[in-house]
């Protein structure tokens, strides 16, 4: 466990020296590869263990109940923390203010002109 954690930290220190440079860039387009081929390998290894592949209808069913009561467990804590702790009411700025008949705002320039216009041709 050790060699991996020192492998990690050794190509964490080569890629801050390699950063900006086009090897670096190189080195990422292999990245998704190498992983594709990892996890094949480990594929070939799972499979070939004998052991393990007369064990896994036990170790599945162990792995669908820690899911399921793991999911259950964080839906019951989200009803918790909502039951106890309210969401503050919305600031005023956020709101929709109330409907004003199709105004909006202070009359526009030329609503004040045709009202003045009415104005004056009646007196």
């Amino acid at each position: 466990m050790f060699i991996a954690m020192g492998l990690m930290f050794l190509g964490i220190a080569v890629g801050l020296l390699l950063r900006g440079r086009p090897l670096a860039a190189k080195l990422a387009r292999c990245v998704t590869p190498a992983i594709m081929l990892l996890l094949f390998a480990l594929g070939i290894s799972v499979g070939g263990n004998t052991t393990l592949m007369t064990n896994l209808p036990k170790l599945g069913g162990a792995a669908v109940v820690l899911t399921v009561s793991a999911i259950a467990g964080s839906i019951a804590c989200v009803l918790c923390i909502r039951r106890f702790f309210r969401q503050p009411p919305e600031p005023d700025g956020l709101t929709t203010p109330p409907d004003t008949g199709g105004q909006t705002g202070a009359p526009s320039s030329s609503s004040r002109a045709s009202r003045a216009s009415q104005e004056g041709s009646q007196a």
